[in-house]
């Protein structure tokens, strides 16, 4: 994690990062397909969204401190990170089997502050492809944007725009 004034960058799994709605339900081992694709041991095959991917790439290189934050098993969905090769990116693993979010982003951001970072509720961003855990999220940490996955964005750049936006707000 860079020093300076920090963000973090919350980000669910499910229809977010990849195309399956729930990694729980499947059984793993997961095999590597492809670079975007793995299957579990049904052959039930889960497709990795490359644009976002790239934006987790990009939003650590700009000192983002990164968590997936999730409502799954938390070993499976742990295992289809490792085969995806892309678990590295995230500085947090906010993957839970109950769904209160808030409380789960909560904990991360009091475990980043007791790091010596102060993180405000304005350089905090969720990304998300459902708005059902929102009303927590906001409870527990302020006035967070919100990006509504594949809803207010299609693409890496659109993304990244977004983000940008968001951070060059002054708060």
């Amino acid at each position: 994690m860079k020093r300076g004034e920090p963000w973090i960058l919350f980000i669910d799994l499910d229809g977010t990062i990849w195309d399956n709605l729930d990694i729980s339900a499947l059984d793993p081992p997961f095999t590597r397909l492809s670079e975007d694709t793995i299957a579990d041991s049904q052959g039930v095959r889960v497709k990795l969204y490359k644009d976002i991917v790239e934006v987790l790439k990009w939003a650590k290189g700009e000192g983002a401190i990164i968590a997936a934050l999730s409502w799954n098993i938390p070993e499976k969905a742990i295992a289809a990170l490792k085969a995806f090769n892309i678990i590295s990116l995230f500085d947090y693993l906010g993957i839970d089997s109950h769904p209160d979010k808030g409380l789960t982003a909560s904990k991360i951001v009091r475990d980043v502050e007791s790091r010596g970072y102060k993180v405000k509720p304005c350089r905090i961003i969720y990304i998300d492809d459902r708005d059902l855990h929102l009303k927590g999220m906001r409870e527990r940490l302020g006035d967070i944007t919100f990006i509504k996955a594949w809803r207010e964005f299609k693409t890496a750049d659109e993304l990244k725009n977004l983000i940008l936006n968001t951070l060059q707000k002054t708060c």
